[in-house]
Parts: C-alpha cells; sequence; structure tokens
C-alpha cells in the first residue's frame, strides 16, 4: 500500500519526485489520514496548522501513528523520502 502523503501545492517538483517514488499524494482537504505533511516555509506560517493534532492535548503517540511535518527548505526529494521512510526529522529546528 502507498504511503499517503500532502506536498503544498507550490512545491510542483518535490510533488512530481515523491509521486514517482511511490507516495500518494492526497490534498489536506480530503480528510485522509496521511504519514507526512511537506511544506515551504519559516516555520512560523504553516499553512496547514488547523489540519494538525496540538500535541499538548496529551496524545499518545507510541504506537508510532501521526503526521510528521517536514520542511521541505534546502531538502532534496532524496532526503524526504528518508525522513518519511524513517519517521526520523533531526535537527528538529534549522
Amino acid at each position: 500500500m502507498k504511503k499517503r502523503i500532502v506536498v503544498q501545492e507550490e512545491l510542483y517538483d518535490i510533488r512530481n519526485s515523491l509521486n514517482s517514488l511511490g507516495y500518494e499524494v492526497v490534498d489536506i482537504n480530503e480528510n485522509n489520514e496521511v504519514e507526512a505533511i511537506v511544506y515551504m516555509a519559516d516555520g512560523y506560517d504553516i499553512e496547514y496548522h488547523n489540519n494538525l493534532t496540538n500535541m499538548n492535548n496529551g496524545i499518545n503517540m507510541s504506537n508510532n501513528k501521526g503526521t510528521i511535518l517536514i520542511n521541505a527548505k534546502g531538502k532534496t526529494c532524496e532526503e524526504i523520502d528518508k525522513i518519511i521512510k524513517r519517521r526520523l526529522y533531526s535537527p528538529l529546528f534549522d
């Protein structure tokens, strides 16, 4: 089964590259459970913030479920692919 991800609409090259790597790129408004949201921002203005879980609500993430946010700034498609597969994004603040 393909991993579902959201890619910010303006990131056409990344969207196409990840799609060719086998990811199913879906729209954020479709209310799908997704593995990752790939966006390009300075970290302060994330377009999809209303669709995300507030981690201050005490959500248990030990089941390895949830969506990882990936800022595409300065990253190649291959780097983004590794982040999604490993579910590890470090450092937290670039």
